[in-house]
């Protein structure tokens, strides 16, 4: 084997060794059965959005009795995003229905509403991991 065809395999098994690691580390982020819920909220003052998605996603991790993850991010529109994962369908319902009746998120979700628009506008997809 020439010295070019073996710096030719060596590199195609370094990059197939980190694709197969890259897959492993999705893998591993994603569990059969989570729901990930992806907030969609075209916002009118995106940095103050954002300053409050990143307080109520605090909140969240410290008050839920519901364990779950959140993090805030924009979409390639420039709208704000939240991206949340749940353990379940279940898992989900009941944060929405803790949230729903927690007066400090309903404070921080309030003055999101100011600073973005009309609550309205704000939409989610939800995936389950298969």
């Amino acid at each position: 084997m020439s010295i070019k065809n073996l710096i030719g395999f060596v590199i195609v098994l370094a990059s197939t060794t980190a694709w197969a690691d890259h897959h492993k580390s999705v893998a591993e982020a994603a569990q059969s059965g989570q729901v990930i819920a992806i907030y969609h909220w075209p916002c009118a003052d995106l940095e103050m959005g954002l300053e409050l998605l990143t307080e109520m996603n605090e909140y969240e991790r410290r008050s839920s009795p519901v364990p779950y993850s959140a993090v805030a991010a924009t979409h390639d529109d420039g709208a704000l995003a939240s991206v949340d994962v749940h353990v379940s369908a279940a898992s989900f319902t009941e944060a929405a229905m803790w949230q729903d009746s927690d007066a400090e998120w309903q404070r921080i979700f309030a003055e999101m509403v100011i600073a973005c628009g009309s609550a309205e506008d704000l939409s989610v997809k939800l995936l389950t991991i298969k």
